[in-house]
């Protein structure tokens, strides 16, 4: 289910958040999706957060993402 939602995002962002939880009937249900510019580390290793939130910005302010443009992936 969780990767027949992601695949299902056709517009999705370059960098973004989606939480899923099981409900007490075992459903898996998606609670919410949040923006990569609004997202924290959350125990995230720094290189995958910082290339996270450069995709993003790249793509919010339509300049190339430079970490990217670098081979940084």
């Amino acid at each position: 289910m969780v990767e027949r939602a992601i695949g299902d995002y056709a517009r999705a962002p370059a960098g973004y958040a989606a939480d899923f939880g099981v409900s007490s009937d075992g459903c898996t249900l998606l609670v919410e999706v949040k923006d990569g510019y609004a997202l924290g580390s959350y125990g995230l290793q720094h290189n995958l957060y910082a290339q996270l939130l450069s995709a993003r910005l790249a793509e919010l302010v339509g300049v190339p993402d430079e970490l990217a443009t670098l081979g940084v992936r």
